[in-house]
Order: C-alpha cells, then sequence, then structure tokens
C-alpha cells in the first residue's frame, strides 16, 4: 500500500441521513487556477492542535499538478491520483485530514478532493495536497446510493448491518484497498456525505 495516494475510506451509514449529501465528483479534469473551498474542524493555527468548535471554511485555488510537485520534498510524488490547492494564508491544517475539497458547478457542490497531505499549515506558495476523488472512482462508485435522498426520511426499523466487501472493484485496475490503520476522519461539510470518501 502506497500511503501517498487513494488516501480513501468509505462509512456506510446504518441509517438515512437527515441531511442531503455532498455529490462526489468523478470528472478527473478539475481547472487549475479555478477556485474551491475546504472545510474541517481541525486548528486554525499551525502552532497548536485545538479544534475548532465550530464548522471552518477557506477558499483554495487549485494548482497545476507539475507546478505543485515543485513545492513538495522529492519523497513524496505528485501524481495524477493527487489534486493540489491553497498556496496562500488559506488552507487545511491539523486535525483536517478527509476533509473535503468542493468545487460549484452550476450551483451544486461536488467532493474533487480529500485532504490528505502537506508540509504544514497556509505556507505562502505551497498548497495542501488532497487524493482526488475521480482517481478512485471504481473504488467509491459502488458504495453511493442511487436512490433520492430526502432531507426528512421516513422513520424505518433498523437494518442489520451487512459486511462491506473487501473488494468491490472489476478486474480492471482499481486503487488499493484502504489501509487498516487508525486515521482522524472528520465530515468537514455543511452537509453531511452519505458515504464519506
Amino acid at each position: 500500500f502506497d500511503h501517498h495516494q487513494f488516501d480513501f475510506a468509505i462509512f456506510e451509514l446504518e441509517t438515512a441521513s437527515k441531511i442531503a449529501p455532498v455529490k462526489v465528483n468523478f470528472d478527473p479534469v478539475v481547472t487549475p487556477g479555478s477556485w474551491a473551498t475546504v472545510r474541517g474542524w481541525g486548528t486554525s493555527t499551525g502552532e497548536e492542535y485545538t479544534r475548532s468548535p465550530v464548522l471552518l471554511e477557506a477558499d483554495v485555488k487549485v494548482w497545476d499538478n507539475v507546478e505543485c510537485a515543485k513545492t513538495v520534498d522529492a519523497s513524496v510524488p505528485i501524481m495524477d491520483s493527487h489534486i493540489c490547492a491553497g498556496g496562500a494564508d488559506k488552507d487545511w491544517c491539523s486535525g483536517d485530514s478527509g476533509a473535503p475539497l468542493i468545487v460549484n458547478k452550476a450551483g451544486e457542490d461536488y467532493v474533487v478532493g480529500l485532504a490528505s497531505l502537506g508540509r504544514s499549515c497556509a505556507i505562502k506558495d505551497v498548497p495542501g495536497i488532497y487524493a482526488r476523488t475521480s482517481s478512485a472512482r471504481d473504488f467509491i462508485e459502488p458504495y453511493l446510493s442511487t436512490n433520492p435522498v430526502t432531507t426528512n426520511p421516513v422513520p424505518t426499523k433498523p437494518v442489520p448491518t451487512t459486511p462491506v466487501p473487501t473488494n468491490p472493484c472489476p478486474p480492471t485496475p482499481c486503487p488499493p484497498p484502504p489501509s487498516r490503520r487508525a486515521k482522524e476522519v472528520h465530515v468537514a461539510s455543511n452537509r453531511a456525505v452519505q458515504y464519506y470518501v
């Protein structure tokens, strides 16, 4: 398992969410120079780790991966499975791992990446590195609901949970399975992600 790639985890909810999910973007093209939003409850300074009691958000600029690679240590190769954003005085920070990077397309929010790697918090000319959702489509898509989600679901009897398949991917190329190591995961959006990746 390459810990620099495919930094995703899937959580299935036992009961329906009362909050509409954010859509997942599977288009690999996110235009460098465009704006995105990252949301999370992590620290707002890189100096001391204190979770925020309120949801924070920052607008960050999407970078070209070639330019992004010039800003990071050579031991962290920037690949097509990454998307970079930030580089000003706004970024994700400690406690925001897994936070969604969201773009707005025609009035709808889409998750394009999840906070994964970074040198520190909000360093000028150094973006944060996100796991690109489009690179893990074969892994994510089998878990997405095809049923419309309502904001006020009808209460139902609890359904027994079933084990998640260990390999939902077809025999075509697929990202490696998620790491079993413990990692902080935050649903960092003003809307819950029904199937958080």
